[in-house]
């Protein structure tokens, strides 16, 4: 789901806390072995608790991710401790109809992908990782110390199992069937694992090589590539995964097509739509819903890539957005600038630059009492008084700074 497209652009916590209200009224509490389902919308009203559309992780899981994101946007820990018990309730649920192994397969996989062929195995586990390790967090954010031992312990093991069952060897690809098959190795089975820190070190490389080979690859009607193939669950992973394996310009490359699978196949005119459409559409056929923000992922891309703006510690326990701030643009294509804004609730984080030819010139805003780290790209930087050099990493020279505006210049690389 585009939940960082979403919170990039709205205050949401009003609608997190009346979100998970009606989470709470969708689970089922029938003395049935449904209890502790949640349906795939709510409030229901006529479908939602059984079959294809009704039992399906990656939106039951929503029970689980509304107090996370609550927590990591606004440090809110209220709502997760008053609903901690339908938390578990929907957790012993999968675990106790849905796992096997260790592995979850999920009914509606890659939801809108173009082509259908990722493995609902793959989407299916990744969903039931994350929503483990989100539940082991929170346990130790309410105090469940026991449940969060037992929680960390169980994300090791399906991440374990993860690789077991889909990493082929051969191919260094994650795949459908892993060692047994080569086939089905797409866009977003690469793209997740790498996103949700499933791939072995070892391996990393190989496989962000692979989604880059799979993206510039992929074919439209007349043949070429670049585009981006993956649907509700897997393209948000192939936006994050591109941009923080520092191919920004394979993103780049993907946005400049106007056929099918492409933004630009959503603006081009037809029949129906002389002059395109000026909304995202559900699929990337442009069937179904014209106005839908299923595909909408590649909007976290312009914040959190191109201005830049990213949480800095939300690895650790108890961090939210407000503590540490990452400032990382990314001067892609033949852009000449960008600005972006991203409000925390110590006040409000911007990053805007230029370029003319190679010269770069950067300036950011950081909010009270938050601490933040710039990287600059480019070589012979030159930073404001109060930033103080750390070092240089993946050809990025790191500064970090405090509270209030800061501007940097460089000369960036051919």
């Amino acid at each position: 789901m585009p939940m960082g497209a979403i919170y990039r652009n709205f205050h949401v916590d009003g609608m997190l806390r009346t979100s998970m209200h009606h989470l709470v009224e969708g689970q089922s509490v029938a003395d049935t072995p449904m209890a502790g389902n949640v349906a795939l919308k709510t409030p229901v009203y006529d479908w939602g608790y059984s079959g294809r559309f009704g039992d399906e992780i990656n939106w039951g899981n929503a029970i689980v991710f509304v107090p996370s994101f609550l927590h990591d946007l606004y440090g809110d820990t209220t709502v997760m401790s008053a609903y901690y018990d339908q938390m578990t309730d929907f957790v012993n649920y999968i675990q106790r109809e849905k796992v096997q192994d260790h592995i979850v397969d999920a009914a509606l996989a890659d939801w809108v992908e173009n082509d259908g062929r990722t493995s609902g195995r793959i989407t299916g586990t990744w969903g039931y990782y994350h929503t483990i390790q989100a539940m082991a967090r929170m346990a130790n954010l309410t105090n469940h110390t026991e449940d969060a031992v037992r929680y960390a312990r169980l994300a090791v093991d399906i991440r374990d199992a993860f690789n077991d069952a889909f990493f082929n060897n051969a191919t260094g690809r994650y795949t459908s069937r892993g060692n047994d098959s080569p086939v089905n190795a797409t866009q977003a089975a690469q793209a997740l694992a790498l996103d949700a820190g499933l791939v072995p070190s070892e391996h990393r490389e190989k496989v962000l090589e692979a989604l880059v080979e799979l993206v510039e690859s992929y074919p439209s009607a007349d043949g070429e590539g670049p585009h981006l193939s993956g649907g509700t669950i897997g393209l948000g992973p192939i936006v994050r995964a591109l941009s923080a394996g520092g191919r920004d310009d394979v993103l780049w490359a993907a946005l400049q097509q106007d056929d099918r699978p492409s933004y630009g196949y959503f603006m081009a005119p037809t029949a129906e739509n002389p002059d395109g459409l000026t909304t995202i559409g559900e699929r990337w056929t442009r069937s179904d819903s014209k106005n839908h923000m299923i595909l909408a992922q590649i909007d976290e891309w312009f914040h959190a890539g191109v201005a830049g703006i990213q949480a800095g510690s939300l690895g650790t326990i108890s961090a939210t957005w407000a503590d540490k701030l990452v400032f990382q643009p990314k001067p892609v294509g033949d852009l000449t600038s960008a600005a972006g804004t991203f409000r925390t609730r110590a006040g409000e984080a911007r990053s805007e630059w230029t370029r003319a030819g190679d010269a770069f010139a950067l300036s950011v805003t950081v909010p009270a009492n938050t601490e933040a780290e710039v990287r600059v790209a480019g070589d012979k930087v030159r930073a404001s008084g109060r930033a103080t050099f750390v070092g240089e990493e993946e050809g990025y020279a790191v500064y970090t700074v405090p509270s209030g505006m800061h501007s940097f210049s460089s000369t960036l690389k051919g």
